[in-house]
């Protein structure tokens, strides 16, 4: 939850959430390092989450986006299920199945940029599918080629050692 969360409008701890039955953030020294580092992920993106909060007040866009939102004319969208965007420029596909390594994930058209490794994938003209390792700490997060707030993002992540 540390890892999908840290790309929404708030970061949950679970605090209280049944500790007996659910994992807490502090649960062990490795489970309260990993919900660290993605708490400096939520934090890098303060600016922007400040700016899509400001964008819901004015015309009532979710922070959290379907895809849907700004690819209406994307039939391959609708049925998405598992991934979503964080505002325009961020598309985000969580691993949900315990123990997988990679994930699928469909990138709308244009150029998109894996913000762990840096690799660009996509295609211009049309939508594609892709399946990229994600290992725990690196879910499959994508920024738009370009994206001033991707380029900050992975700038920040890479001068706090995060993003080697």
């Amino acid at each position: 939850w540390a890892e999908a969360n840290a790309f929404t409008a708030v970061y949950r701890t679970h605090e209280g959430s049944d500790p007996a039955s659910n994992i807490q953030f502090y649960s062990d020294d490795e489970t309260l390092r990993h919900f660290a580092v993605f708490a400096k992920v939520y934090h890098a993106l303060a600016p922007y989450r400040k700016q899509l909060m400001q964008e819901a007040e004015l015309k009532g866009y979710p922070v959290v986006r379907h895809p849907l939102l700004h690819y209406p004319k994307d039939d391959t969208v609708y049925d998405l299920t598992y991934q979503y965007m964080l505002g325009p420029e961020f598309m985000i596909a969580p691993v949900v199945n315990k123990g997988d390594g990679t994930v699928k994930v469909y990138l709308p058209a244009g150029r998109w940029v894996h913000l762990w490794s840096g690799s660009e994938y996509g295609n211009i003209i049309a939508g594609t599918w892709v399946v990229v390792d994600a290992p725990l700490g690196k879910p499959g997060v994508f920024y738009k080629k370009g994206s001033s707030v991707g380029i900050d993002l992975a700038g920040q992540l890479k001068a706090c050692g995060i993003i080697q």
